[in-house]
């Protein structure tokens, strides 16, 4: 039996549309601004702006759930010739439905409810401790004039739909004859067209890998800057003709020059599931092309050649040190790769997110010999491999210190001579994290608190402060006691107390 879509929107669905529009209000003078940044690098689209006619349709932003949003995209959808002559298709099938299941252009649902709010072009709200984004907010759409005043009395006759014309036209609570920058064409089978708009090119670079945290494949793009709110999408298209959306915070991050996917079950980082079916087709293809579209400007294109490796056969693994003991003279890490006959060679390592240079690193019979320029840290050790995605293992390079050589004094921190010849700007480098009476600093904070807190001579910066969404946030605030916890990989813990 076929669904049928009724006309009028379930309150709580009303509540969290509602509460969308109003997140994404205050972007709109930034998109200028963010267009305007990225011209300067840019050249006019061969593509021009599709005419559609503008005597016959009326404009309206309303939410769009991402399986409809993306339909058009991925489907090359065009508006419908005679737009003064369409009727609602109301026993038309819902043609996003085969895009709506799980894993595919679903919901995206994350463990923390910290970062959706920052998510400004979707339509997110906060469950408890978590959260979901279930689409795009205050999309520009076109419809005929004609279909908006018969979808309208179809609804007042409270007539049903098997697709979800009837549902979006109830959500046009204002309409305009203004012409927006960019817009989608709602069709009489409830489908949206393509974005219909201008297209500037951009020359910045990107580079792929296959070692993420966040899924099987990480985009980083140089070069771009972009403000998350004005991104209402992202279109990755292969050489091979196929092209796929991306959704906020799973795929498109809150720098959006840096994007994530997943084309087989994957656990990111944080816990979180990825959504992977609609790229489970993408290992072994090229991506030629990757389209931002953004809110009431013009969207910006960027051509790639960046080549999906096949995923590694389950059979392929690597095993190595998960820890050794530092030396001036040369640490020594073991590892062995099982890969059948695709030979792997170390082509990265990385370390608080940085690659490290590794011209000096030699390999010999599955032994890296490091140079003492690796102090101790944790390491992610990355092999690389034309056709397949990479394998990696990660060792923590341990100082062999104790924390009596470390001292507190006249709030100054001092560490002792060594044998291995460490230095305490090398510790304070390798923080990890850190924690002021009540207030813990982990992720970027915890790995930055070492500059952060700490003058080049070890004693404390009594200014020290962070900046959180263009707010000052000081470390030490007030006169008083200050309990400091300190963690760095590779080195012991230290607790001590700061006065001001």
């Amino acid at each position: 039996m076929r669904k049928r879509y009724l006309t009028i929107l379930a309150p709580a669905a009303l509540a969290l549309m509602i509460t969308g529009c109003g997140k994404a209000a205050d972007t709109s003078s930034s998109a200028e601004s963010t267009l305007a940044q990225t011209e300067s690098k840019s050249e006019a689209s061969a593509e021009s702006k599709t005419d559609i006619s503008n005597k016959d349709y009326v404009y309206a932003k309303i939410n769009i759930p991402y399986a409809d949003y993306y339909y058009g995209e991925i489907n090359d959808i065009a508006p419908e010739a005679d737009p003064a002559k369409l009727t609602p298709k109301l026993d038309a099938p819902d043609a996003a439905a085969s895009i709506r299941n799980e894993g595919n252009y679903d919901a995206v649902s994350s463990a923390t409810n910290k970062k959706v709010a920052k998510y400004t072009s979707a339509v997110s709200e906060v469950e408890g401790d978590g959260s979901k984004i279930t689409g795009v907010t205050e999309v520009n759409v076109a419809i005929s004039k004609s279909l908006y005043e018969a979808a309208k009395k179809a609804i007042e006759e409270k007539k049903e739909s098997t697709n979800p014309l009837l549902t979006f036209v109830g959500e046009m609570a204002e309409t305009t004859d203004t012409t927006p920058a960019e817009y989608k064409v709602l069709n009489s089978d409830g489908t949206f067209s393509k974005t219909v708009g201008n297209t500037v090119k951009n020359d910045s670079k990107a580079e792929i890998t296959t070692t993420s945290k966040y899924g099987n494949y990480e985009i980083d793009i140089k070069d771009l800057e972009l403000e998350v709110g004005n991104v209402q999408g992202v279109v990755m298209e292969t050489k091979e003709g196929k092209k796929y959306g991306l959704e906020h915070l799973q795929n498109i991050w809150l720098t959006p020059s840096e994007l994530a996917f997943a084309a087989a079950p994957f656990k990111e980082v944080h816990g979180n599931t990825q959504s992977y079916l609609r790229y489970q087709d993408i290992p072994g293809q090229t991506i030629s092309k990757i389209t931002y579209l953004l809110k009431d400007a013009d969207d910006i294109e960027i051509d790639t050649d960046l080549f999906c490796k096949l995923l590694a056969p389950e059979n392929y693994s690597i095993k190595g040190d998960e820890s050794a003991n530092y030396s001036k003279d040369g640490t020594q890490i073991h590892y062995t790769v099982t890969s059948d006959d695709s030979k792997y060679a170390l082509g990265r390592i990385v370390s608080r997110n940085k690659d490290v240079d590794i011209a000096n690193v030699k390999d010999e019979n599955g032994t890296l010999n490091l140079p003492k320029e690796l102090v101790p840290g944790k390491y992610q050790f990355i092999f690389t491999n034309d056709k397949y995605a990479d394998l990696s293992f990660t060792a923590t390079i341990n100082s062999g210190l104790t924390a009596d050589k470390f001292h507190f004094e006249n709030n100054a921190l001092k560490l002792d001579e060594n044998e291995a010849g460490l230095t305490l700007k090398e510790y304070l480098n390798a923080t990890t994290s850190a924690k002021v009476n009540d207030t813990e600093y982990k992720g970027g904070k915890g790995r930055k608190f070492g500059k952060v807190a700490f003058n080049e001579d070890g004693s404390i910066n009594l200014d020290a402060k962070y900046s959180n969404d263009g707010k000052d946030e000081p470390v030490f605030k007030d006169a008083g006691t200050y309990k400091v916890e300190l963690s760095a990989d590779g080195y012991p813990d230290l607790t001590f107390e700061v006065t001001k």
